[in-house]
This record gives C-alpha cells, sequence and structure tokens, in this order.
C-alpha cells in the first residue's frame, strides 16, 4: 500500500523491538489471530493488495493504531520497577477473556528500544500478575451521536473535480473511466447512496481520521459506492459533517475501508466485507 496518508504513526515500531525483520511478531499475530482471539477475517481480500511479507495485515494495523490511541489515553500499564509494560489490545478470547500484549525492558539496546516485544496473552496469564491494575481498552467516541447518520442532512455536498482527479488510481483500479464518463457514474452513484442511508441508516459505518499535519482526530463515516453494480460496493465513500451539511471527502477501496473503521470496532455491514 503506497498511499502514506493511510499509514498510522507505528509508535510501537518506535518504542518496542518486535524482533528480527519482525517475523517473531508476525508469528504472534498469526497465534493471537488464529488460536487466541475470537475467530476474525484480518487478510485484505482483494489480491493486489496482498504481501506475503507482511500476513494479516488489518491485525498489524489494528495492534499498532491501538497502542497509538492508548498512548494518547495514557492507558498503557508499567509495573513499579519499570521492567515490564502490557497494553490491552481490546480483542478477547472466545471465552470473552481480554487479551494483552506484554514486553519486558530491553536490555540489549535501550538507547535504541525502552520494551522487548515478549507475547499476546489472556488476562490470566501468570506474567500479567507483576501488574497492580491491567489496562483498559481504548476509547474513540466522546459523542455517541458522531456514529450514526444524520438523515436530515442530506444531500451530501461533493467537491468533484477532488473526488475524481485526486482519486483517480483507486477508480481505476474498479474499473477504466475517462473523467466526464467518471463524473456522471459517480453523481449517480452517490444519489442511490443518499436513498440507501435515507431508508437504512446503519448501513454507515464509522471510521476514526487523524489529520496528520493538524493532529486533530474525528469521526468520520464510510458509505458503499456502487459504481458498477446497484447492489454491490465498489469502493466507500467518505463523509465527514461539517457545520450543517455531510461533505464528500474521498474515496476508499473497500479493504482499506474495512481496516480503517476495524481500528474502532469490527464492521458488521455486509456492503463492506465484501457479502
Amino acid at each position: 500500500m503506497s498511499n502514506t496518508s493511510y499509514k498510522p504513526e507505528y509508535n510501537l515500531i518506535r518504542d518496542a523491538y518486535l524482533g528480527s525483520q519482525m517475523s517473531r511478531f508476525m508469528k504472534q499475530l498469526e497465534y493471537l489471530a488464529y488460536r487466541l482471539a475470537k475467530p476474525e477475517d484480518w487478510d485484505f481480500k482483494d489480491p493486489k493488495y496482498k504481501d506475503p511479507s507482511r500476513p494479516l495485515p488489518i491485525l498489524y494495523n489494528y495492534i499498532n493504531f491501538t497502542y497509538d490511541r492508548l498512548i494518547v489515553e495514557i492507558k498503557i500499564a508499567i509495573t513499579q520497577d519499570e521492567t515490564a509494560m502490557c497494553f490491552n489490545t481490546g480483542l478477547q478470547t472466545p471465552l470473552d477473556s481480554d487479551i494483552y500484549a506484554y514486553f519486558v525492558k530491553n536490555k540489549r539496546n535501550p538507547e535504541k528500544y525502552k520494551w522487548y516485544f515478549i507475547k499476546f496473552c489472556d488476562s490470566s496469564d501468570r506474567d500479567l500478575r507483576k501488574f497492580a491494575q491491567l489496562p483498559d481498552i481504548a476509547e474513540y467516541i466522546e459523542n455517541a451521536s458522531d456514529l450514526v447518520f444524520d438523515r436530515k442532512l442530506l444531500p451530501i455536498r461533493v467537491n468533484y473535480e477532488h473526488i475524481i482527479v485526486d482519486n483517480k488510481s483507486r477508480f481505476d483500479a474498479v474499473s477504466k473511466y475517462e473523467e466526464h464518463e467518471l463524473r456522471q457514474i459517480l453523481e449517480g452513484a452517490i444519489i442511490r447512496t443518499q436513498e440507501r442511508v435515507r431508508r437504512n441508516y446503519k448501513i454507515a459505518i464509522p471510521q476514526y481520521y487523524t489529520d496528520k499535519q493538524s493532529g486533530v482526530s474525528k469521526i468520520q463515516l464510510l458509505l458503499p459506492l456502487c459504481l458498477k453494480n446497484p447492489q454491490k460496493a465498489d469502493l466507500a465513500l467518505v463523509v465527514e459533517k461539517d457545520g450543517m451539511a455531510y461533505v464528500a471527502k474521498t474515496v476508499l477501496p473497500l479493504d482499506w475501508a474495512y481496516m480503517n473503521s476495524r481500528r474502532i470496532v469490527r464492521p458488521d455491514a455486509d456492503w463492506i466485507t465484501g457479502i
């Protein structure tokens, strides 16, 4: 994925040694996904976004984003003697036990990495008993109304020139269009999306977005954009509340949209999972 505007800060890579070329960390991610946590699909569906050297990209992204958020919320637990650290991944075992990432103080090159990653484990793990209190999960929502699409603010306002010109490659990945053709197709697709969300506000899926220039974080909403088949989403339209209107900000491939929304909660709308 080459578009840097969708990469997280990845403070975990800066703060902790995760293993040679992160191979050990990747094996632990596989353990987390397939054995420890509740079953969930953590891989991209579109082959063009898959990278054999980086399995489970959605889970990798999720863990890094979660750590970034927990730093902001000051929810990283450190033992009194500062020899160990852990954080709550926000994931659970099939029997609803919280899952933590566990680290010890790095002794090999502490000037470069403060922590050394050991494992993912549930709350009953012996190594977690050294913490006086286990940390809480990350929170992203301050106003629950931000999660619900306000149908009174329709229609969505769209700068078609910006959406089309700045995101042409994402449209091209779906199908090749001339820009004037794409304008007409996009207008029709957005009208259909507005009618869908007018009748069912639950198709709007939240994502947590942080502007890298301003550092301001906000909730945006993802809506299905059906360009070829009116029953099947090809891209996600990102809209943001601005005053008394929703403004279309960009479009995302469905895999990226799912990865971004998974940061908050596992999305349950069928359109974004490709079902």
